[in-house]
């Protein structure tokens, strides 16, 4: 393995090729260090699903049913298990009623057929949904139009917008529009899909060397967040939209990182009076 990844504005067709060579053993091997529990699907089973069999069922050129409240869950489960872990993300996913997901994923599709150019519009509807900030709303639209749209995940956003290292992420509008321009850019050059983009950049991160990861940040997704206080923590929102993972690299009583697809910030141990919505 090299001792560092080629960078999308220098990479050729042929390292590209590579990276995409490796990504099933890559994956293989994740899945293989986080069995599945009894009744769950394995991640390479999941991850069958995400790029092979939904970008079939559901692509926007020729779809074979319309994307349904299960369909979403699927998608969920395999971005859980194929990046980081949101404890409570799926409760929320789960919280929303089939007619209301069967309305909005229509009225979304609809908006990326009138403007297939900017999928900023129908990104805005998805993330409408219990759960679902741009992130996943990216992961969602990915699949009815994988040639074009890139997830907005980690990985590809560390790859493409940030030289490769962790820096922390907002997952708002500006970001998942630097994040487009970035991938069109190189799948012009290299005349490559949305979909094999993301699975380069998983590699090209996921293979890298360990360096300098300095976490995350909240999702900003449009609707209202607390801020924390520095060395404190947030208020508690009313509604039971949020969810708060804790940050692997400091200890849970000290900070908490919120989650990429929650619609408010999380509750940490303490609240802090100085901590305010806003809005985004």
């Amino acid at each position: 393995m090299a001792s560092q990844q080629p960078l999308p504005a220098k990479i050729s067709k042929h390292e590209f090729d590579d990276l995409l060579a490796q990504y099933q053993p890559l994956v293989e091997s994740v899945s293989a260090g986080k069995p599945a529990k009894d009744g769950q699907k394995t991640l390479v089973e999941l991850d069958r699903y995400r790029y092979v069999e939904a970008p079939k069922c559901f692509r926007i050129d020729a779809p074979k049913r319309v994307m349904e409240h299960d369909d979403v869950k699927a998608l969920v489960e395999w971005k859980l298990r194929h990046g980081k872990f949101r404890p409570s993300l799926m409760k929320l996913v789960l919280s929303n009623d089939s007619e209301t997901v069967n309305g909005v994923i229509e009225d979304a599709l609809k908006a990326y057929r009138d403007d297939t150019s900017d999928p900023s519009a129908a990104i805005a509807i998805l993330s409408s949904l219990k759960g679902i900030g741009p992130a996943t709303a990216s992961l969602l639209l990915s699949v009815h139009d994988p040639d074009r749209v890139l997830f907005f995940s980690d990985e590809a956003f560390y790859w493409l917008c940030c030289g490769g290292k962790k820096d922390p992420i907002k997952y708002n509008k500006k970001e998942y529009a630097a994040l487009g321009e970035s991938a069109q850019q190189l799948m012009k050059r290299l005349g490559v899909r949305a979909l094999d983009l993301e699975k380069v950049a998983y590699v090209a991160i996921r293979q890298a060397p360990a360096a300098g990861d300095s976490g995350q940040k909240s999702e900003e997704t449009g609707r209202p967040e607390v801020r924390r206080a520095r060395g404190g923590s947030s208020k508690k929102p009313s509604a039971a939209k949020e969810e708060t993972p804790a940050k692997e690299e400091i200890p849970e009583k000290r900070k908490r990182s919120a989650d990429e697809d929650t619609k408010v910030a999380a509750v940490p141990s303490r609240r802090s009076k100085r901590s305010r919505p806003e809005l985004i």
